[in-house]
This record gives C-alpha cells, sequence and structure tokens, in this order.
C-alpha cells in the first residue's frame, strides 16, 4: 500500500502493547503515522504522502487530535495540519537525552515520546526536571511533582513520588491529582480500577492479591504471581512449579473479578509477556522445554476466553491481537496470524510491527 521509503517508525518492541499503559500499540493514529527519514520524522497519511514535514527530532502518535512532538530536549503538540498549537516549552522525557545518538539508526527516543500523549483529556508533560500533567490548552492542572508520571487511563493515573525510603509499588491519583492508592499500599499496576498489589517479598514468601479503588481487597486469594485484568479476566498462580525448570514451569490460569477460575491453571506465561492479557478475546500462552544442553526453548500459541487452545505453540513470538490480527515470528520472516491462528498474510520481511487502523509497517529486507 506504502512502498518502503522510510528510514524508521516507531516499532512494536513489547508485543502489540505499549510498556506504560495497558493500551494497544498503535503506527496510524487518527489517520496519521509517524516517519522518520534521514534524521527527521513527520507525518505521512494512509497515501504515504507527508501531512506534515519530517522536521522534527522526534514525533509521537496522534491522540486526542494532537500529536507530541521533539526539537532538542523540548516537546510540543502540533495538529493534523502541522500547526504548532502548544508550543516547544515542556522537557523531553527525563531519559531522552542519555537514549539519543549521532546515527540516527540508534536513536532509542522515538518510544520514550509516547508516554506524552494525551488521554482523558490529559498529557503527562515535564518542568524542571518533575512530571505534571497539562490540559488541551497547555496549562498544567497537575503539577510538576512526581519524580516520574503515566497516562491517564479510566480517570485513573500511576505516578512516583520519589520518596527517599523505598517502597514496593506505586502511587496512584484522580484526575484532581488527589491520591486514590498510595505507595505504602504496594499496588503495582491497574486496569478497569482493580489494582494489583504485592506483600512487598521477592522470595518464596511473596503474595499477590487485588484491590479495589478503597484499597479494599476484591478477593481473598492470594497468588505467587498475577497479572492485571483484562476483559474481565486476570492470569494468576498458585503456586511455583518445583520441577527442572523451576519457575519457567510455572501454570497460570485465568480468574474473573470474584475470583473464581474461569480458565484452570495449564499455561505457562513468558516473562512479563503483556500479551498474555486478553485481547478481542484472545491470549497468548507459552511453553517452554529444556533440551538435552540445558537450554530453554519458548514457543507462543494462542487460547481463547474459555482457555480453548486456538493455536497450540509453535512460534518463538506472537504478539498482542491488534486490527484482529497477531504479528508473529517465523523463520526470520513476520506474520500475521488470524483469529482461528491461522497464517493470514505473509511479508517475507524480517520485521514487522502490529497492525493499526488496516495498515502495518513493515522492514523492507
Amino acid at each position: 500500500m506504502i512502498a518502503a521509503q522510510f528510514d524508521d517508525v516507531l516499532r512494536d518492541q513489547y508485543g502489540g502493547c505499549l510498556p506504560y499503559s495497558h493500551k494497544l500499540f498503535k503506527n496510524f493514529s487518527e489517520g496519521l503515522c509517524a516517519v522518520r527519514v534521514g534524521n527527521k520524522w513527520g507525518y505521512i497519511d494512509k497515501t504515504g504522502k507527508f501531512a506534515i514535514e519530517a522536521k522534527y527530532d522526534n514525533a509521537g502518535t496522534f491522540s486526542e487530535g494532537l500529536g507530541c512532538v521533539r526539537s532538542g530536549l523540548k516537546c510540543g503538540y502540533v495538529d493534523k495540519t502541522g500547526k504548532l498549537v502548544l508550543p516547544l516549552q515542556y522537557e523531553a522525557y527525563a531519559h531522552s537525552n542519555n537514549a539519543r545518538s549521532d546515527n540516527p539508526d540508534w536513536d532509542f527516543t522515538a518510544g520514550l515520546i509516547e508516554k506524552l500523549g494525551f488521554s482523558d483529556g490529559l498529557a503527562v508533560a515535564r518542568r524542571d526536571g518533575k512530571e505534571g500533567y497539562i490540559d488541551h490548552s497547555g496549562k498544567f492542572v497537575i503539577e510538576p511533582t512526581f519524580a516520574s508520571a503515566s497516562p491517564f487511563e479510566d480517570g485513573v493515573a500511576r505516578v512516583e513520588t520519589g520518596d527517599m525510603q523505598y517502597h514496593p509499588g506505586s502511587t496512584f491519583i484522580d484526575k484532581t491529582g488527589k491520591p486514590i492508592i498510595k505507595t505504602e499500599e504496594r499496588c503495582l499496576d491497574f486496569s478497569d480500577k482493580v489494582f494489583l498489589a504485592t506483600n512487598g517479598k521477592y522470595d518464596s514468601t511473596r503474595k499477590m492479591y487485588f484491590l479495589n479503588s478503597k484499597g479494599e481487597r476484591i478477593t481473598k486469594e492470594e497468588f505467587v504471581d498475577a497479572r492485571i485484568f483484562s476483559e474481565g479476566l486476570a492470569a494468576v498462580a498458585t503456586k511455583w512449579a518445583d520441577g527442572p525448570m523451576g519457575s519457567q514451569d510455572t501454570k497460570y490460569g485465568y480468574i474473573d473479578a470474584t475470583g473464581a477460575f474461569i480458565i484452570p491453571q495449564e499455561f505457562q506465561i513468558s516473562g512479563n509477556n503483556l500479551a498474555g492479557n486478553f485481547h478481542s478475546g484472545r491470549a497468548i500462552v507459552s511453553k517452554t522445554e529444556l533440551d538435552v544442553m540445558g537450554n530453554y526453548h519458548t514457543s507462543h500459541g494462542i487460547i481463547d476466553d474459555k482457555g480453548n487452545w486456538v493455536l497450540k505453540p509453535k512460534y518463538n513470538h506472537i504478539a498482542a491481537y491488534c486490527d484482529g490480527l497477531a504479528r508473529a515470528f517465523s523463520d526470520n520472516e513476520t506474520v500475521y496470524l488470524d483469529m482461528k491462528g491461522n497464517e493470514a498474510v505473509k511479508t517475507n520481511s524480517p520485521w514487522g510491527n502490529s497492525f493499526s487502523e488496516g495498515l502495518a509497517a513493515i522492514m523492507a529486507r
């Protein structure tokens, strides 16, 4: 649809999800996609024509009608005509300077700007080394007092206060900036206003559980490992495996908000795989095997929300479903699986991103 002519796009490094929230990965958003030519970024439309000139050091996806752009170490926001509606006055994300490189192919700031997009009417912004939230007028409505902040989702955002005394967990605020979950409650993550919390241990005594927005446990059960809720289900494990692979062989099942197991503990989830959460009624699970040389080999498959196999493990990687297709890697080729697990699209490309708005960026060989 659009020929290989661009030097870079934001790359899907997290399996169809964004690392700072639980939203799906997007290249095209609101009809535009940020691309790099040489060492400058701009936006193309779905015909491949530039809608906004490539003149910025970085550019993020569009959200709520605005795209975050960076020049040097200052960020601002453009509209779809390219007009700079919020000037370049906000500090770039904390790690931008360390991630920059004179070689644009090794400039890892491309993904760092993504968390500065608008959500729930607010966007993360930095001033004097601290992060807060601005509205569409560019005014700070939650003052920049946090060591770091994450985008709002369903009226809740995770922030780090930078307290000297370390607590395992984050503070969660509402849109007025008021804490609804404090750091000492040891909440690690959230989705659908259900918070995933821990007892703060990192050994065999670690337990995880779920809280509501009042800090009350929604279930009595505790788990040795757990993930956030997605589409009404959360992956949990009640015990670590004792076999030769140790925790690699731990089995996960999925509970509902009452704590009842809807899917039994029969599946592995590879690492912190965000694709293990449900999207479009599908979750990516894995199988790890130990060969005679003592090496681990992990393959991935797909289950539905009843725990039935859609595709038994066979691919080295499968991303979360986006636009009804899931990216997979097979024999140094990117393929896309349909909802039945069949290879619907083959690319002859070593790398491809997840689909967004009907298109997927792929790398030419």
